[in-house]
């Protein structure tokens, strides 16, 4: 050995025996697998075809414990046929300049396949020896060679992406699958890689891959809109898309549209911007949704004037937004007859940013209860100015501001307006979280299209499964009233549980006779919660109309009639609830109108007819009727009752009523009547 001495010493490597040979004279040491003949390769081998020869080699350095790479190859000038190709150690070759890390320590361990004359492919150079430590059974897996993502794994990892499954928990679920991370044949780094990969694959050609998708859902769906706006440079400006399913619930429950544009951007920086309501199961539904450039003015209309040409029935009655200059300007121009409504959510949310620490902690409690609790507008106004001087918050302008704008975004002053619930805290928590899951600043443009159509996907199977518990099951009735079992068959299930709860806190009230006219009556009624403090609200009965509204105004507000209206209907003796107080969105029958006849027709929203449904439409009883133990008349009113009293007092409580259609029966069901 060229004088040189070396001392054979002999370890094991998983199942393999490693001869090493350590040379005395500063020569690095050598290394050489002892291993079975079959699975060693030998000058002379033959394959074919030649990928079978490389396989064969990288089969044996995972046996080993090294990783290959493939050298350099020869091809035939007339043929373009591989005639020769090199298999060699990745330890091979010197450190490279500019190298973060040294991985190569010239190791001379190589395969050579060459074609021969019979056609076939012969292991000529076979160079067993290594000049550096082989990796053991247990670490073998991380050598380059034996990692790869495989096709199968990449299919699968981009279908968890596609259902919202972070990186790090589909490596979690592919480690349980084949029983240990070290089976997965690749490593966390390499899928990272690989999503990677995928994502500049798709960038250069991501608006394309968008319309030609849009193309695709509209030969499939012949009611799929959209619409692509791209500058004098072709670049992407806007997109706009809506299925038929968005346009018939639309139909069915756009009287309420929430448009909110504080979600995060996309990787270009566009604004995502749906257009959301609530169904009779008071779950969020999706009418629309586009991509912005920005928030000016322009595209807002922009997307209003797509609504409205793209959508069934009218415009809404109600749209809820944040309170940005650009927006405001825009409902104003494209839905000047819908009222516009802020998000009181955000406003609440933004008392953390602009109150110091200190007040916030002490006065927040304070400022949400005067918001929330506040039935009309001089109590929000008393209690508001209250906070402001204990506070000693005269100079906050956030606050001076958000005043100014109180009868936007108030309940007290908006509450004459139906808006479905939608601007309740819980609701804007709901939409929030179903949208932030799916809403990245990475995201691709058919990234986000793909998760967001899974997400879509199982929104509409909970308004499935609500239907199909509504039909088969029946809810638990508490009280021996004909009005609980009336609506138990009438209201979807979740609408039927508010409506219980207030029927139940009816039960705790008193209501007293304050004024009456000729044409109205005025009463109050006390609420007596378990070891609360009473509350009392004025009903005003319309002897004309027949109908009676309250001061609380939850009935215009969110459609469910509360318990102080219910109190007042229970004097009548055990009455089924007036079609007057149902309102139809809420019903199980509400989406199963047809609302399609023309673009820009008139959206129902009626109730149910006496002779089409199981609904009492008797007009409700002359006071000297009423049994005396049910109302208790006062002998002296607060104040006298005259006739500006009583006309100050209705403009103030009645506000905006409703008026509610016919239905007919349809299987049982009551279903909303076409228009002659």
């Amino acid at each position: 050995m060229n004088d040189l001495q070396y001392e054979a010493n002999n370890h094991h490597v998983g199942n393999v025996e490693i001869s090493l040979l350590s040379c005395s004279n500063d020569v690095d040491d050598v290394y050489i697998p002892q291993m079975s003949k079959n699975l060693k390769p030998t000058v002379g081998q033959e394959f074919i075809p030649i990928d079978k020869a490389l396989k064969f080699y990288i089969k044996y350095s995972k046996e080993v414990g090294f990783s290959v790479h493939s050298n350099s190859s020869k091809r035939c000038k007339g043929t373009n046929e591989v005639i020769r190709k090199e298999g060699e150690s990745s330890k091979k070759g010197g450190k490279k300049k500019r190298c973060r890390r040294i991985t190569r320590d010239n190791c001379k361990a190589k395969v050579a396949v060459v074609m021969s004359k019979m056609g076939k492919y012969v292991i000529s150079v076979f160079v067993e020896e290594h000049s550096h430590p082989l990796s053991s059974l247990k670490k073998v897996h991380l050598l380059r060679s034996h990692r790869n993502v495989s096709e199968a794994k990449k299919s699968l990892t981009q279908q968890f992406s596609a259902a919202n499954v972070p990186t790090h928990q589909q490596i979690s679920i592919l480690e349980f699958e084949v029983r240990g991370i070290e089976n997965i044949g690749c490593t966390k780094k390499d899928i990272y890689n690989n999503k990677a990969k995928l994502h500049n694959e798709m960038q250069g050609q991501d608006a394309e891959l968008l319309k030609e998708y849009f193309l695709t859902e509209q030969e499939r769906d012949p009611s799929f809109m959209f619409k692509i706006d791209a500058d004098d440079e072709c670049k992407l400006m806007h997109f706009f898309w809506s299925d038929s399913v968005c346009k018939r619930a639309y139909g069915c429950f756009g009287d309420v549209v929430v448009f909110d544009t504080t979600y995060n951007t996309n990787q270009y920086g566009m604004v995502f911007a749906p257009l959301v309501g609530v169904n009779n199961h008071g779950q969020t539904v999706i009418f629309a949704c586009a991509f912005l450039s920005d928030e000016r003015t322009e595209c807002f209309v922009w997307l209003f004037e797509l609504l409205k040409k793209s959508m069934p029935a009218n415009t809404p009655k109600m749209i809820i937004t944040d309170q940005d200059p650009a927006m405001i300007k825009a409902v104003a121009q494209s839905l000047p007859n819908t009222f516009h409504r802020y998000y009181s959510w955000y406003i609440l949310e933004n008392f953390s940013i602009y109150l110091n620490a200190i007040i916030y902690r002490d006065f927040y409690k304070d400022f949400k209860h005067c918001i929330w609790e506040s039935k009309r507008s001089k109590d929000f106004e008393r209690k508001w100015t209250f906070i402001i001087e204990k506070a000693n918050l005269h100079d906050n302008e956030w606050l001076k501001s958000i005043f100014k704008l109180r009868s936007r975004w108030v309940p007290a002053y908006v509450n004459h307006v139906f808006s479905a619930g939608m601007s309740s805290n819980q609701c804007a928590e709901s939409s929030h979280a179903f949208f932030k899951r799916y809403i990245l600043k990475k995201n691709l443009l058919m990234d986000f299209i793909l998760r967001f159509n899974r997400a879509l996907a199982h929104q509409r199977h909970e308004d499935l499964s609500a239907d199909h518990v509504d039909i088969n099951e029946k809810p638990v009735l508490k009280l021996p009233l004909e009005m609980e079992k009336q609506m138990a068959e009438i209201y979807t299930r979740k609408i039927f549980y508010e409506f219980q709860d207030e029927l139940w806190h009816s039960l705790v009230t008193v209501t007293q006779i304050v004024s009456e006219s000729d044409t109205h009556k005025m009463y109050t009624v006390q609420s007596c919660p378990n070891g609360g403090v009473p509350s009392f609200q004025e009903i005003a009965y319309d002897k004309v109309l027949d109908y009676a509204s309250c001061s609380c105004k939850k009935f215009e507000s969110e459609g469910i009639p509360c318990r102080h209206i219910l109190a007042f209907l229970r004097l009548f003796d055990d009455i089924p609830l007036p079609n007057r107080y149902i309102m139809k969105r809420w019903t199980r029958a509400a989406n199963l109108v047809d609302q399609f006849k023309s673009i820009g027709g008139s959206r129902k929203s009626g109730g149910i007819s006496e002779e089409g449904s199981n609904v009492n439409h008797t007009t409700l009883k002359d006071p000297s009727q009423i049994s005396q133990h049910k109302v208790i008349k006062k002998t002296e009113s607060p104040r006298r009752p005259g006739i500006d009293y009583e006309k100050n007092k209705l403009n103030m409580i009645i506000g905006t009523t409703f008026r509610l259609e016919d239905f007919d029966m349809v299987e049982g069901i009551p279903v909303g009547r076409d228009e002659e």
